[in-house]
């Protein structure tokens, strides 16, 4: 089963190619021509597997939207048409809402300068993959790199040092004193998450790494899942 209709299928594609008209760029990847001409296609994934969300679609897409040097409002105008007509169909969200979700997921990809990274072959899409893409070997020696970071490295290259430097001391509050390094722990979860890694294998490597939680305590799956939902309740991100 593939989710989207044939009448978009040469539409999304033939639209981002117009985009790439005389610019010295990169040609589109494999990887982003499948999405756009065939959205998530279901087939490819056998039963029980987990199925990416509208949400992993649409900020994968617009890592690379930003990858590419598109502007914000380029990956806008053709992004929210495709989820709504496109992605709509793995998403019980209105239209409305997936509208206002998409421009929420393209503003924290361009304001945190997400990396794009596509994993080459084990892209969670399972979309089309070929070693003649022009960065396959990027991508691939990115992958290879990932998979030999322990949890704490990989924190630090994703990290702002300026950011970090200018944060002032904390207050002597409990919450507070702890606020800082529980947000990085959020972000290293939410960095693992988007890897595929597991909800349980997550806090092991939070309590390994001596992350507590907003409270000062070791990270229990229960306060994980129950931090996770904070966040999904309380951004406009789905």
């Amino acid at each position: 089963m593939t989710i989207n209709s044939a009448d978009f299928s040469d539409t999304y594609l033939d639209t981002l190619n117009k985009l790439f008209i005389n610019r010295n760029t990169t040609s589109i990847f494999p990887c982003i021509q499948d999405l756009a001409d065939n959205g998530l296609k279901l087939d490819r994934f056998s039963n029980g597997e987990r199925l990416p969300s509208r949400q992993d679609v649409t900020q994968y897409l617009a890592a690379w939207f930003n990858y590419s040097g598109l502007s914000a409002d380029a990956c806008q105008e053709w992004m929210i048409e495709y989820c709504m007509d496109v992605l709509s169909a793995i998403s019980a969200s209105s239209k409305s809402k997936i509208r206002h979700s998409t421009k929420s997921n393209i503003k924290y990809i361009y304001t945190s300068d997400v990396t794009f990274d596509c994993n080459c072959e084990k892209n969670p899409f399972k979309a089309t993959c070929e070693p003649t893409c022009p960065v396959y070997k990027e991508m691939a020696d990115l992958a290879k790199a990932r998979e030999a970071e322990t949890p704490r490295e990989f924190y630090e290259r994703k990290r702002d040092p300026v950011i970090i430097r200018e944060i002032a001391p904390p207050p002597p509050s409990v919450k507070d004193e702890y606020r800082e390094q529980f947000e990085r722990a959020l972000k290293v979860a939410q960095d693992h998450l988007s890897q595929w890694v597991s909800k349980k294998k997550i806090v092991t490597l939070l309590n390994a790494d001596g992350f507590k939680t907003r409270t000062g305590k070791k990270w229990s799956y229960s306060t994980l899942m129950n931090e996770l939902r904070k966040l999904t309740e309380d951004d406009p991100i789905e």
